[in-house]
């Protein structure tokens, strides 16, 4: 029974969710099971579709404002793509039979089905608007309370697959580009700070994956125990500490270091105008230097919106997309190196003010 959209994730114009220049993004994501259903990872993929078409032929009421795909019927180059644009995790991309995902057709709501948990629906907001973010999960996941049975005691909360997510099911992720604190050497106290608060420190990609381009994703390790309103209010302090003390770290390394902030800058920038491969790996740090010399002023022609959007650009799979044809490694490199170089062709570099 063919019910789901039929049009290809990327149609709906995916794009970063762009920040200011230290809170790049947020995320609110909540894990919600069904009563009375095994869990995706020890279930069939028979009881696992028995869940998928369960949870479908609910949404397929809100057709107009949320579009609906098949996992299995998507191609790897198709599930990276959705996985670079982190609306889907690595488990889900990986998963087969009776994975799928529901998104708004302004991608500020993405669900994924049968990843770890039957249901994970995700809020998505720019900076550090935790509140929006949480008031567009909270908002799908009443839609689909009206007509699905979560699985919940009084005792624990809502069920989850892992311990962890016991209770609210909530977890609060801020992006954060922390260049500055890594520039003056203090960025391992930060990270050894925030563990001893409870807060799980991860890369762009969240869990299993590492720090690309000085990108850090911080949230709660605990939702057990306190309510949903305590978690966001908590988060949001901590995250405007964090904020503070990297605005802090880049006006010291300005003041204390503007040769090595120049130096940095210039390399990067001339890497960029004129290098003839670049792996996406090392583009990821030298983009991330010309963020920092754009929230700086040292950077023109160059926003950071522009700068995030490369960011995802750059990616294996969207990068394909961009140049409409399927690309080796060795290949993605020559024109990713292209790319950057039109790119950056306008770019011009301030001196910093001595």
């Amino acid at each position: 029974m063919k019910w789901f959209s039929q049009s290809k994730p990327w149609r709906f114009s995916i794009k970063c969710i762009s920040g200011d220049d230290i809170a790049m993004g947020c995320r609110v994501r909540l894990a919600r099971n069904l009563s009375e259903h095994v869990f995706p990872d020890r279930a069939s993929a028979r009881q696992r579709t028995a869940v998928l078409n369960k949870i479908m032929r609910v949404v397929q009421r809100e057709e107009d404002e949320y579009a609906r795909f098949l996992l299995d019927d998507f191609s790897e180059e198709e599930r990276l793509l959705v996985y670079e644009s982190r609306l889907i995790s690595k488990e889900l991309a990986e998963r087969t039979n009776g994975a799928g995902i529901i998104i708004s057709k302004d991608t500020a709501v993405a669900a994924m089905v049968n990843e770890e948990d039957h249901l994970r629906i995700q809020g998505f907001a720019p900076r550090m608007d935790i509140a929006s973010a949480w008031h567009k999960a909270a908002a799908f996941e009443a839609k689909l309370d009206r007509k699905l049975q979560y699985a919940w005691t009084p005792r624990w909360g809502y069920l989850t697959a892992c311990p962890s997510n016991l209770g609210t099911g909530m977890r609060v992720s801020v992006m954060f580009h922390l260049i500055g604190l890594r520039m003056t050497g203090d960025l391992e106290a930060a990270i050894r700070g925030l563990e001893r608060m409870r807060l799980l420190v991860r890369g762009i990609y969240g869990e299993g994956s590492e720090s690309s381009g000085q990108i850090f994703q911080i949230s709660n390790m605990d939702t057990l125990g306190m309510d949903e309103a305590a978690i966001l209010l908590r988060i949001q302090r901590i995250c405007e500490a964090l904020v503070r003390q990297e605005r802090n770290a880049r006006a010291r390394i300005l003041s204390d270091s503007p040769v090595v902030v120049e130096d940095i800058l210039t390399r990067a920038l001339c890497l960029l105008q004129r290098v003839l491969l670049m792996p996406s790996g090392e583009a990821m740090e030298l983009l991330s230097a010309l963020r920092f010399g754009a929230s700086v002023g040292l950077v023109t022609n160059l926003t950071i919106e522009q700068i995030d959007q490369l960011m995802l650009t750059i990616q294996p799979a969207h990068l394909q997309r961009e140049l409409k044809q399927t690309l080796s490694p060795e290949q993605r490199d020559e024109f990713r190196a292209v790319l950057l170089n039109t790119k950056m062709n306008q770019v011009v570099l301030r001196k910093v003010a001595r």
